[in-house]
């Protein structure tokens, strides 16, 4: 089944459903192409290291 980067899904950082634009920043800031600090709601997470490897095995971190 083709991942749709339009739609809101469950994220596995947040552990609740998010829209496709804070999936986007937040994958962006998890992956190391964006400051984590540009995105508020990465403010939140206590633990980043484990939310980049939460982001990274996510079909919807990749971006191709």
């Amino acid at each position: 089944m083709a991942i749709n980067h339009e739609s809101e899904h469950m994220c596995p950082v947040y552990g609740k459903v998010i829209d496709p634009d804070l999936c986007y920043d937040s994958a962006m800031c998890l992956l190391g192409l964006f400051k984590v600090e540009s995105t508020r709601e990465l403010n939140e997470v206590p633990d980043i290291e484990k939310a980049r490897m939460l982001c990274r095995a996510c079909d919807y971190s990749n971006m191709e």
